[in-house]
């Protein structure tokens, strides 16, 4: 790597829990920031662009250049966007800025402290064509998981395989929500009661509250950093429209990502089979289905037989999501995308808590099918 490669030098994640009663939203982000810049062996200072929800008190809520006082200096480069302040979308829009030579080191991330009523989890906003039916967003994805079913026979016990499986990840990864909660079986997963038909309760991820946050540089700079930077060797973004607009079909999305993945494997002069680990968004069960099958693992319809198999176990040949992802580690918000940086990033570095033995490479899938819209990252270990 020379010159102005895009790395990630440094990541963090807060405490993840249910609730966070104790905390407050500008306590958590600055958590996140201050860690990932310590991580790095950064100051503050060294920052010169955030892309970071602020949640104020103070500056203009929302807007990313209020970071810049908390920084103590001029920002050169900033985003104002949820997404754009997370995850994959999060990272590649860094790296674009920084191997443009926007900014030279730039933090990701943010938090969230959810407030949680008695309904289901929505979009956040408003939706005139799916509010009008009572959706929101397990239904969104149970909509195209009940038709690959009827199209493809995809099993609720091959979905259940995939709940156990990465559940059981997160049991016995001490960070996790579900910490010393399992194990779990398929037949549990199966027995849990029917939340939105093809899911059953444990089928579906947690909802809870947290923060993280990464920091890109260049290569040259990350020479004289305490950890090994992990390259962003490429990545895509695919959207078929906004997201939760409308309710999805699967026609329309269920190999939604295929193209992405195409373009970032080719960017990154790899193929599906060369990734050593997988961090991929898991809001239920069938997601990680039909991801190994947009991603490229298996072909289309083969994915429940893949996962049921084995292969995304620790252990096996395609490991998901070996911190316990969005089932059973955290989902907190649109952090909950950058959590999936900061574990592709810890297998790299050879520091996870279930470590893949020498992982090399890693894919970062973000959103999906119900959402409408992918994004993902390629990740290199360097020597």
């Amino acid at each position: 790597m020379t010159g102005r490669q895009p790395v990630v030098a440094g990541v963090y994640a807060t405490e993840q829990a249910l609730s966070l009663p104790h905390r407050d939203a500008m306590d958590l982000a600055l958590e996140a920031v201050r860690g990932a810049v310590a991580d790095a062996g950064l100051e503050l200072s060294d920052i010169d662009g955030a892309q970071v929800d602020w949640p104020g008190p103070g500056g203009v809520p929302g807007e990313g250049s209020s970071w810049a006082r908390m920084l103590g200096r001029d920002l050169r480069w900033t985003s104002d966007s949820m997404l754009d302040n997370a995850g994959s979308r999060g990272l590649l829009k860094a790296a674009a800025a920084v191997r443009a030579g926007f900014a030279d080191t730039v933090v990701v991330g943010g938090c969230k402290l959810v407030s949680r009523g008695v309904g289901p989890v929505g979009a956040g906003v408003p939706l005139e064509f799916t509010d009008v039916w009572g959706s929101y967003v397990v239904a969104q994805f149970a909509l195209v998981a009940a038709r690959r079913m009827h199209e493809y026979g995809t099993t609720s016990r091959q979905l259940a395989e995939v709940a156990a499986t990465i559940r059981n990840n997160g049991t016995t990864n001490p960070e996790a929500m579900m910490y010393g909660r399992g194990p779990y079986t398929a037949d549990d997963v199966l027995a849990s009661r029917m939340v939105a038909t093809p899911f059953h309760l444990l089928d579906c991820c947690i909802v809870g509250e947290g923060g993280a946050a990464l920091v890109v540089t260049t290569a040259e700079r990350a020479r004289d950093l305490p950890h090994p930077p992990v390259a962003v060797l490429g990545g895509a973004m695919e959207y078929h429209q906004a997201a939760y607009a409308n309710p999805a079909l699967h026609r329309e999305v269920g190999m939604l990502g295929r193209d992405a993945a195409t373009r970032a494997y080719a960017m990154a002069g790899i193929g599906a089979h060369d990734v050593d680990v997988f961090s991929l968004y898991d809001p239920n069960s069938f997601e990680i289905i039909r991801q190994l099958e947009a991603l490229g693992l298996c072909g289309e319809g083969e994915g429940g037989p893949l996962a049921a198999s084995g292969a995304i176990a620790v252990g096996g040949k395609h490991p998901v999501n070996p911190d316990g992802g969005c089932l059973s580690y955290a989902w907190n918000g649109t952090q909950q995308m950058t959590l999936k940086v900061v574990e592709a990033v810890r297998q790299l570095r050879g520091t996870a808590v279930h470590q893949i033995t020498d992982a090399e490479l890693a894919v970062v899938g973000n959103a999906g099918s119900g959402a409408q819209h992918y994004e993902m990252s390629v990740l290199g270990r360097t020597r």
